[in-house]
Order: structure tokens, then sequence, then C-alpha cells
């Protein structure tokens, strides 16, 4: 198979020998003796370290937002030709008693405000207004959403036809939660959503307009401090607005997220720890999958990336750190590696690639620059190593912070069938600075034995352990998510042989459904995981 524009990188076997960094290498995030680009805590259970997914397919849908007159008169009965925010277009008249105006199919806009708030405090905004709002019931919405560092919170939700509709929500950002390049910001927004048919625009649903809406009003309490009364958006002329439509992302979807156990097809090597992964569990993203395999069925559950989108962007996908702090006086060249797993898939192959951003804000919070390397690289259905040399020119020398992005994106080549794999995995991120290149080091092995038996099981499997010295000793079942399901033992075990018995429960006695789980034995000095086959 040929990949136009696909090269293969420097790659270093993941069983080659350890190597001792020189004195003039220095880890500046990764590496040996720490948990950082391992995404694991010190139990083995998933930890993204301030690393999040990121759609790179999205793109900016435009807006269909003004001030106007239309339909407003009852929002503020008092003022003539009183004016409101409307969230509609001027389509001609479906008909009588259908007027002019209306929305249309396919709409994705918002209308939004922001305000700064002292980060270090929680804050509870609520919002004050009136609206009319005339959807098609069932199929299009109209979304009040705060939006968070973890991503948009719906406070109401309205279908149907409202007149006068006053609005009074609240909702409570709590330190860490605001948005913003400098963490503090509160962002409400008000969201218009429909679907590909009947509207206006096609005369299947006529309405007065998705939305007017008027006198807004944003009132803050932070403990200790005054209360923020917000001035009243009247849209009248010559009075300030707050509010400004924006453009809603949309795209092939977020699915990045931390997966336990994965399996592959590689023969030499498994990582069963936890590792970043693209599969369309139907939940990452609601409304879009599950996505399940046509041959290679190796996934949990059965489950591939997604490959509803055949052609580019297709599926676009990247995780990228927390800001990372350069040394003051840094020199020298930068070095990104990390371990990949990459199955190319029978059909849309599915390649990785990276790319930098860096700023010489102190604080490293404004100023980001983005550079990606430009090319895509693959593996034959193998575990491997990723080194590179980050070119100077993708951090500039008075850079004072950089963020490492990986990308999982399809290619676009066509061909017949959606055959997705569930690779690529992601682990073991590492940059340093020095002159040379200097592989991961591997991790030191487990210095105990363990199996489990009978595996498949039904209705129990006895976990047996070897310790050739007494110490402390936790015994733990995770499901294939990563989530802890038991904890079966936690405490210290003498020297020698040692079982335990897992009978298929939780933490609260009740029996757990049929399929893989993971039972990690986690020591002072090193750990063991085993997975188990649940049947009923």
């Amino acid at each position: 198979m040929r990949f136009l524009s696909i090269v293969l990188p420097v790659l270093i076997a993941a069983t080659a020998a350890a190597r001792t960094s020189p004195p003039d290498t220095l880890d500046i995030y990764g590496g040996p003796g720490t948990l950082e680009g391992k995404f694991q805590t010190a139990t083995g259970e998933p930890d993204s370290q301030g690393w999040i997914g990121v759609d790179e397919t999205a793109i900016a849908t435009p807006h269909y937002w003004s001030i106007a007159t239309y339909n407003a008169a009852n929002l503020d009965p008092g003022v003539p030709d009183n004016r409101a925010w409307w969230c509609g277009l001027d389509f001609p008249s479906c008909g009588d008693p259908d007027l002019p105006g209306g929305y249309g199919n396919s709409w994705n806009t918002a209308l939004k405000t922001t305000r700064q708030v002292n980060p270090s405090l929680a804050a509870t905004v609520t919002l004050h207004g009136v609206v009319n709002v005339d959807l098609e019931p069932g199929y299009d919405f109209l979304l009040v959403e705060a939006m968070t560092a973890g991503g948009e919170v719906t406070l109401l939700t309205l279908d149907g036809h409202y007149a006068g509709e006053v609005l009074d929500l609240s909702h409570t950002w709590q330190p860490g939660d605001y948005v913003g390049e400098a963490g503090n910001e509160v962002v409400l927004r008000l969201h218009v959503t429909s679907d590909v048919g009947w509207s206006d625009e096609d005369c299947s649903y006529p309405t007065a307009g998705a939305l007017q809406a008027d006198n807004l009003q944003l009132v803050i309490e932070q403990p200790g401090l005054p209360v923020d009364i917000g001035p009243v958006e009247t849209c009248e002329p010559g009075e300030t607005t707050y509010w400004e439509p924006v453009a809603v992302m949309t795209g092939a979807g977020n699915f990045a997220q931390l997966w336990t156990g994965l399996d592959d097809m590689d023969p030499d090597q498994d990582n069963h720890s936890p590792q970043w992964a693209f599969l369309d569990d139907g939940l990452v993203v609601p409304g879009v999958g599950p996505t399940y395999c046509w041959v290679k069925c190796y996934g949990p559950d059965s489950l591939v990336v997604n490959h509803d989108h055949y052609t580019d962007p297709g599926l676009g996908n990247s995780i990228l750190s927390p800001p990372i702090a350069l040394p003051d006086d840094w020199t020298g060249t930068l070095h990104l590696s990390y371990d990949a797993y990459i199955d190319p898939a029978l059909c849309f192959p599915v390649c990785v690639t990276w790319g930098m951003l860096a700023t010489d804000d102190p604080a490293g919070l404004v100023g980001w620059s983005e550079t990606w390397d430009g090319l895509l690289y693959y593996r034959d259905g193998t575990y491997g190593r990723y080194e590179f040399p980050v070119p100077d020119d993708m951090v500039p020398p008075t850079s004072r912070h950089v963020r490492i992005k990986l990308q999982a994106r399809h290619t676009g080549m066509m061909c017949w069938g959606p055959m997705d794999s569930p690779a690529p995995y992601l682990d073991n991120v590492r940059l340093q600075m020095g002159p040379k290149i200097v592989s991961d080091v591997p991790e030191a092995p487990p210095d105990f034995t363990a199996t489990a038996a009978p595996n498949p099981f039904n209705p129990a499997v006895v976990i047996r352990w070897n310790l050739p010295r007494a110490g402390d000793m936790a015994v733990r079942i995770h499901d294939a998510r990563g989530r802890l399901v038991r904890v079966l033992r936690s405490g210290p075990v003498s020297e020698g042989a040692g079982n335990v018995t897992w009978r298929g429960r939780n933490n609260t006695g009740q029996s757990v459904a049929a399929g893989v789980y993971f039972c990690r034995l986690q020591t002072a000095t090193g750990s063991r995981i085993l997975k188990l086959t649940l049947l009923k």
C-alpha cells in the first residue's frame, strides 16, 4: 500500500536496551522517574495530567444575529419601536398569516457575553432577560449555556412557541472552571440550532423567527466581594451592547479520551496501561456513534475510530498538553518523543503528526503561536517510539513556555467500505533539551509474578502472586475504560505466595456485567496487570 506525503521517522525499538542521558541533556517533561506523559497515577489509574482533546476539523459556522424591531414589541411594551436581538433572516412570507422573516435549515449560531471575575473565588452568575421563541418542537432548539473549562453546561432548553418568556437562570463556576486565555472569564451564550428541514427557509414550518431577546442582564456574586449588578442591555440606539454574535465551531467531533487495556495486533508488544485513543463509543461525541469494526475487531467492545467522514478533513483529533515551562536560560535543541501504536485501516488510513505551541509570556497565558511538523507518520500495525528534533523556528529562542500537540487524522484516501481500526494509541510523551536525542529509559520490570485462573471465568477467578520480599500491595479491578471497580486488597502482604479471589462484584457488592476487566497488582517497586474475561 502506498501513502502519498507520508514518511517514516526514526523509530527506536521498544525492546532496545536502556540508555542513560548524558549530563548535557535535560528532561523538561516526562522521562524516567516521573509519571508525566505516562497518563496514569502512581496506582495505575488513568490521569489526563492536564492534557485535553481538540477537534482539529472544527470550522466556524455563520451567524444570523442582528438588532431589529422584528417581533420585539412585547418584550418591552413601554418603548416605541422596541429593539431586541433577533436570530433570523428576511425570508419571504410563506403565505397568509406568515409574515416575512424567520429562520433557516441547518443553523448552528450563538450570541454570547463575557465577564471577568476573580479566578481564585467561586462565582455565581444569574442571567435575567426576556425572550420570544418560535422553533419547530422536538427538532430545533434554543439552548442557554454556561461555557466552562470542561465544556458547555446547558441551563435551559426551549423548543416550540414562547412569547415573553422570562429568563432567571443561575450557574456557579468554581476556580478552575473559568475560560479565556487568562483563565478568569465567565461566558454565557444563547445557542440556536435547527435540523436540515422544516423552517421558514423551505416554508415547511413558518415562524416569527427563531428568537428575540431583550433586557439581558448579568448579576455576579463572589464570596467576600460586592455583588456586581451588570447593566441592562436594551438594544436601543446609542446604548452599549454587551452581547455579540459568535461563530459556533462544528466538526467531526472530539473523540480523544484515555482508555486502559487496549489490545493491538503487534506480536511483540502489549501496552495495557492508560493510553490516549480516539474510539467512537457513542458517548464522548453524542449522536454520532458508536462505530463498530468490520475487519479489525481487537478494540474494546469492537469499537473503532469514527468512519462516517470519508474524505478530508475526516477524523482530525489532537491531544494538547498543558503549558510546559522552559528553563530561564534554555539553549540547544528540543527533542520530542512518544510511543504510538498505529495500524493503518484498510480504508481511510489514520496516521499521526505533531505540532508545538510556544509563547514568550512568562506566565504562559497569552500570545501562543502554533506550528505543525507537516508530515504524517505511520507504522504497519506495530508499536514504535517516534523521536524528533524540534526545528528552531517552531520554538523561537525567546519562548518561555511550550505546549505539545499530537494529532490523529484520516488521510482522506478513498477505497471501498468503512474499515477503520481502533488505532492509533498514544503514550509516554517526553520532551528533552540537549545536543542529541536520547531514547526513553524503559520502566523497571516488575519484581514479582502474578497469574489469574480460571480465565475466562464464571463465577470467580483466583489472582495469585509471588513476592520476593514482604511489603505493601494493592490489588484493584478496573473496567476497560480504567474506572475502578473493586479493591480486593490494600495493605501489607508477606513474602512468597499469596492469593485473593474476585467473584465478579464491585465495591458495593453488585454483580458486574460480562466483559473484559483488568487486575492491577501494585507494590512499591513494580506492578503487574492481568487481563480478565468475565463470562455470563
